[in-house]
């Protein structure tokens, strides 16, 4: 697999593919464009590779046996055209053909052009759509599905336009194609009867029938030419990918893990130096063996480089890395693993800062296809803090999660990664920040029973943190990095005495923060996590009659029979309806007669010289009464039709390549036609899909697997787009071939017609015969290629992680089996197509035997030779025509079903589009009231929230807490109208959010999700999508979440107050620093990368609030909003909340917020606990201090006369400063 190729920012797929890297990524940005590309090439394009590229290759390696095939036939059919009409003829029509050569040539050269350019807007396209999948949460909170279904529709434009031009150079190849043999055969044989005065019949209808055998050879040679040039293109792409730089052990082997003097880099492609390139300079470090490691540092200081240098997946630019070799996979034996040999020294696993987890089962994610041991799983699960979330879940540990854990709440999703670096067998446990998205309780828990448990102990634990309070008692090892080098290493015990302990702990915290941080809150004794991140199952324990777990991911479902009717209406109305295809049919008609008429004058004219003798013949023949298959009754109607030759040579030339030169022309018209249709209907098909896909609920699409919706925008449009308008131009064109050639046997005798009825009605039954088997096996490969895309995508978003723990191997195969499971679909769609071939090939061959056997049997002197010439010309071509009619039949059936999953997604129900338009400046004071409130996430599941109640004012602080699974996301989901009300109402401002207009309502409020979603683009896209606000606002909501500082200038770091904190790190490298890490959002220009990766966590969390604070929404939520950063933005965050949002800064902005830790919403005006779906207690801090229950009632052991509120208060570790924030605000209120 890949290296990386982006210098200072973004590894992409190689390095920590965008997975390992975001929150430690050094701040720097250049501003240029070539950076901007770098950004860009992205995993999409990779993906492209294997879905679009290979394909073609594949395609052409199917076809190009036809090469050799049609060299042979042309030597074959030149030598027997020569012995006919003589070298002159020949050379002159083959003249007509070099001719047309160059012509050729250059529309070759501009439909390759066209078909590159088409290939990097689909990639554009892919990247585009695929981004608006993954952050779909984000663009429906916000409401901007109409600015992404133009973004959408933009690039598609593009790519129609593409299409398009591919279509035009392509219908000037299709004009070359079939005017060559036909120009080729009219100038030949004008050429043979200008040279000998008169043209037999021997000589004209057995030449045809050669020209039309190469026909076929010819019109197949400049097709497989473009098929060549589209693979070439494509090889050429697969080729740069293979050529980038391979992975390579960059590592010593030794014992311990070292570094010696190294400076490591982020990989690039490029060898020259890059002055904007974030390196960690001069590195000396020993992680000592079998002990506990912390690497801390300010966000951006390259920890998350540091331990992607231990994996292998950086550039060391000088000096040394030493890291013990793990034994290959299949040395582990892991099947015979037992209790005593379970840890391997050697072995590396790695928890990434982005976790990465697999659609699988819980327990799968877990075991990571390790053997399972029952006490070894059951003790992980235990102190991984798992236990609560699996009980709360339908299916236990066999609940499927779907693709990139979307059915988890952010700390589920970090305990399963855990969980599977503790269960592996390594010896080195490489973790990137665990403790960010627990609350602090929880993480006391992992630090003492995981990391120093049982399971933990006496294996190397590497561990990047911003706790270093936390992991200070039972830490043996302590890195601080900053600046680009390393400025503390040493033991711990070495560091206390010297006094630089006591300095780390300062940089990380304020001392205010150090105690909150030992003896932290926790809202839930176990584990808070919030309720589910998104909407995925309800997280709360319901008793699971059926014994089959329940899939979160539906299966891909697959149409059975014969595409349904309404695919091919929906089509063919989008594609411009009944006027459209009438004028269709009525060309092709023509295009027909020309060609039966062309032949037919062919006929007249060679007549013309038989005909003195035949005529005496009938005067000599006596009537006949074997009268049998006589020819004489079809020969007395055409009889008036011939007259002795009364014109000359010149007429019938003339005519003849008059009608040549029509069939030409309209032959190449009909094409352009049905491509002008077929784009039309492109166009409006994908607006359809583009619409309901973005408006879809967002239940369907947390269930749906990003893969599969992809699949429908890229590879099924990919036929609809192309593919369908050539099957449907090309089968219309055979079945009226097929019907020329049954009538131009009607000439020789009646009986044809019974005859060729017989074989029509074989071929059919073989044809549906050949369908029956076909259809659902192509259906087959549509499904089976799905979980390739799926397979591949997963395996990139988690390259760093598969390849810490060692298991590309395993990877490599699963991909294997996906591929052969593919492979054997298409393998049989190629059986039955030769299947159906042969035996098409038989019947045409006895058609083409008893037409000449009808004409050798006709009594007397036999049949007029050119009547005869004329009927076996095309006789022979009938078993061509009808395999070429049931393939393009057949081609039209597969194409119409990747319309058929097209158009089942543009019905699908969308979310409710209707609903009255609140006033203009609603909502003015920001006032929800929720009354009786009973909502659930399905129809089949029982309500989360079960008539909850409760009231706040305009401009109130409200903190919403609650045990895992009490339903606090779900009221955010319910505020937003992700879920609706069955019963009871929110209102905002008096108005009843349930009648309003979604987009509406959506954006009017706002939201900062747990987990930020950032767009591709620039600082100020994401700032400001509908552009309603000028740089000075911009700049003024950057500064106020503190992402730059008051006085920031270009290039000066934007944290200001906290540099003057630091003490002792800088020295005389710091000018050279700031230059070079300068702050990204001192340019509202500066790139986003797709997912905003190339910032830091606390960054993109700063940007969403700064988002947030921009447009000054009346009602604002914020989901645990600041679970994965450091103490420092923390408490910049919390700061900028109480600056922007406090009932101080004038309190026009209602705030609800969802909260881990107590003290985050101590001094807030109202908190609402909720238990089980239900307001248990609401009202301000004070009073829920001082709530007592009647002893029955209580809750919490030893506490039960308090009241919930206070009982989680009690049992935290921070009960004084709780009393202190709550008591001391009252007292402060009062004076």
């Amino acid at each position: 697999m890949k290296k990386t190729a982006s210098g200072s920012t973004e590894p992409t797929i190689g390095g920590p593919a965008g997975e390992s890297d975001s929150s430690d990524r050094p701040e720097t940005e250049e501003t240029e464009e070539d950076d901007a590309e770098k950004i860009k090439e992205s995993k999409q394009s990779t993906v492209n590779l294997i879905g679009v590229d290979a394909k073609r290759v594949s395609d052409f390696a199917s076809f190009n046996n036809a090469f050799p095939e049609s060299v042979f036939t042309l030597i074959v059919s030149l030598t027997f055209l020569v012995h006919l009409l003589g070298w002159k003829a020949l050379l002159a029509g083959f003249a007509t053909m070099v001719v047309l050569l160059p012509v050729n040539i250059y529309f070759s050269k501009r439909y390759s052009d066209a078909q590159d350019r088409l290939m990097k807007v689909r990639d554009e396209k892919m990247e585009i759509v695929s981004e608006a999948l993954q952050g779909i949460r984000q663009i429906k909170f916000s409401a901007l599905e109409p600015q992404w279904e133009k973004k959408i529709g933009d690039v598609r434009e593009r790519e129609l336009k593409c299409i398009w031009d591919a279509f035009l150079n392509d219908t000037m190849l299709i004009a070359c194609w079939t005017t060559s043999p036909i120009m080729l055969a009219a100038v030949s044989i004008a050429v043979y009867a200008a040279l000998y005065g008169r043209l037999e019949p021997s000589v004209a209808f057995v030449s045809l029938g050669v020209f039309k055998g190469l026909e076929v050879t010819l019109s197949i040679v400049p097709e497989l030419t473009t098929d060549l040039l589209d693979a070439w293109v494509s090889v050429k792409r697969i080729d740069t990918y293979l050529q980038s730089p391979e992975i390579s052990r960059i590592a010593k082997d030794s014992d311990l893990v070292s570094f010696d003097n190294a400076s490591i880099a982020w990989p690039s492609d490029s060898a020259e130096e890059d002055p904007d390139r974030f390196v960690l300079r001069d590195v000396t470090v020993t992680f000592p063996k079998g002990e506990l490691s912390a690497i801390s540092g300010r966000t951006g200081s390259g920890k998350s480089l540091m331990l992607a240098a231990i994996l292998g997946e950086v550039d060391i630019l000088s000096g040394s890395l030493s890291v013990p070799r793990a034994p290959p996979l299949n040395e582990r034996q892991d099947s015979q693993a037992h209790k005593g040999n379970w840890v391997i020294p050697e072995a590396v696993a790695y928890v990434a800062q982005i976790p990465w987890i697999e659609n699988a089962t819980v327990k799968d994610n877990i075991l990571f296809g390790l053997p399972y041991d029952e006490y070894r799983y059951k003790k992980t699960i235990e102190v991984c803090a798992l236990t609560k979330d699996l009980e709360m879940f339908t299916d236990g540990d066999n609940t499927e999660i779907g693709t990139n854990g979307i059915n988890l709440s952010g700390g589920q999703k970090w305990r399963i990664t855990l969980a599977r670096a503790i269960y592996s067998r390594a010896g080195i446990l490489v973790l990137d920040d665990i403790f960010s998205a627990v609350d602090a309780h929880v993480g006391r828990h992992i630090f003492d029973k995981c990391l120093n448990g049982e399971l933990g102990v006496g294996r190397t634990r590497i561990l990047v943190t911003h706790h270093v309070a936390l992991c200070e008692p039972k830490t043996k090892y302590l890195v601080e990095l900053g600046d680009g080098r390393v400025l503390h290493a040493g033991l711990v015990s070495e560091l206390e005495d010297d006094g630089t302990l006591q300095r780390i702990k300062s940089h990380e915290q304020t001392e205010r923060k150090i105690q909150e941080d030992e003896e932290a809150t926790a809202v839930d004794s176990e584990t808070s996590q919030i309720d589910g991140g998104s909407i995925g199952e309800p997280l709360t324990r319901i008793p699971s009659k059926a014994r089959q777990p329940r899939k979160f991911v539906e299966e891909e479902g697959r149409e059975e029979g014969a595409v349904k009717r309404h695919v091919y209406a929906a089509y063919l109305r989008d594609s411009g309806g009944w006027p459209f295809w009438l004028g269709a049919l009525l060309l092709y008609l023509l295009v027909q007669a020309l060609t039966i008429g062309r032949s037919w004058w062919l006929k007249l004219w060679t007549g013309s010289y038989e005909e003195e003798s035949i005529t005496m013949q009938e005067e000599k023949q006596p009537y006949a009464s074997q009268f049998v298959i006589q020819h004489s009754t079809m020969y007395a109607i055409m009889q008036p039709m011939v007259t002795v030759p009364s014109h000359g040579l010149n007429f019938y030339l003339g005519i003849y390549i008059l009608l040549s030169l029509l069939t030409s022309l309209l032959s190449t018209a009909r094409y352009y036609y049905v491509f002008q249709g077929s784009i039309r209907a492109s166009r409006k098909l994908f607006a359809k899909l583009n619409f309901v896909v973005l408006r879809a609920p967002l239940r369907w699409l947390d269930t749906v697997p990003v893969g599969r919706v992809l699949n429908r925008f890229t590879a099924d449009f990919h036929s609809v787009d192309t593919h369908m308008a050539y099957s449907l131009a090309f089968a219309g064109s055979e079945f009226l071939n097929l019907i020329g050639v049954v009538l131009a046997g009607l000439f020789v005798s009646p009986v044809i017609i019974v005859f060729a009825t017989v074989l029509l009605a074989v071929c059919v039954w073989y044809a549906s015969r050949y369908l029956h088997g076909a259809r659902p096996v192509k259906r087959l490969e549509s499904t089976t290629k799905s979980p390739v895309f799926e397979q591949f995508a997963s395996a990139l978003a988690g390259v760093a992680t598969i390849r810490g723990f060692g298991k590309p191997a395993v990877y490599v195969d699963r991909m294997y089996a996906r591929l052969d499971d593919w492979t054997v679909a298409t393998w049989h769609i190629w059986l039955f197509n030769r299947w159906m071939s042969w035996r098409m090939s038989v019947v045409g061959s006895f058609f083409a035997s008893l037409v000449a056997a009808l004409i050798l049997l006709t009594p007397g002197r036999g049949m007029d030779p050119a009547l005869a010439g004329f009927a076996l010309a095309f006789a022979l071509e009938f078993s061509e025509h009808i395999i070429w009619t049931i393939r393009n039949y057949t081609s039209v059936e597969l194409e119409m079903n990747a319309a058929e999953r097209v158009v089942e997604y543009t019905e699908l129900p969308t979310e409710s589009l209707g609903g009255e338009r609140p006033p203009a400046a609603w909502p003015t004071e920001g006032r929800i009231e929720v009354e009786d409130l009973v909502v659930g996430y399905a129809a089949d599941l029982p309500p989360v929230l079960r008539g909850l109640t409760f009231r706040a004012e305009s401009g109130e602080r409200v903190g919403v807490v609650g045990r895992t699974g009490a339903g606090k996301s779900s009221l955010t989901l319910a505020l937003f109208r992700f879920l609706e009300a069955r019963s009871g109402s929110i209102r905002v401002d008096g108005l009843d959010v349930s009648r309003l207009r979604l987009r509406d309502l959506r954006s009017r409020l706002a939201i900062i999700p747990q987990d930020p979603v950032l767009f591709s683009g620039t600082v100020r896209s994401n700032l400001d999508p509908f552009d309603d606000h000028t740089d000075a606002e911009l700049f003024d909501s950057l500064r106020r979440v503190h992402l730059i500082g008051d006085d920031e200038d270009e290039g000066e770091e934007g944290r200001g107050e906290e540099e003057e904190e630091e003490e002792g790190a800088a020295d005389n490298t710091n000018a050279n620093k700031k230059r070079k890490n300068t702050n990204p959002f001192a340019s509202l220009d500066t790139p986003v990368s797709e997912g905003g990766l190339n910032l830091s966590q606390g960054q993109r969390q700063l940007l969403c609030l700064a988002r947030a604070i921009t447009s000054r929404p009346r009602v604002m939520v914020l989901d645990e909003a600041t679970s994965a950063v450091d103490m420092a933005t923390d408490a910049l965050i919390q700061r900028s909340i109480r600056d922007e949002f406090g009932s101080g800064a004038g309190g026009t902005t209602t705030l609800l917020v969802i909260a881990h830790r107590l003290s985050t919403i101590a001094d807030f005006d109202r908190i609402l606990l909720l238990a089980d779906g239900r307001a248990a207690e609401f009202g301000t801090p004070r009073q829920l201090w001082d709530l007592r229950r009647p002893a029955t009632e209580g809750a919490g052991e030893g506490a039960e006369s308090w009241g919930l509120f206070r009982a989680m208060c009690e049992e935290s570790g921070e009960r004084d400063r709780l009393r202190e924030i709550i008591c001391g605000n009252d007292e402060e209120r009062e004076n």
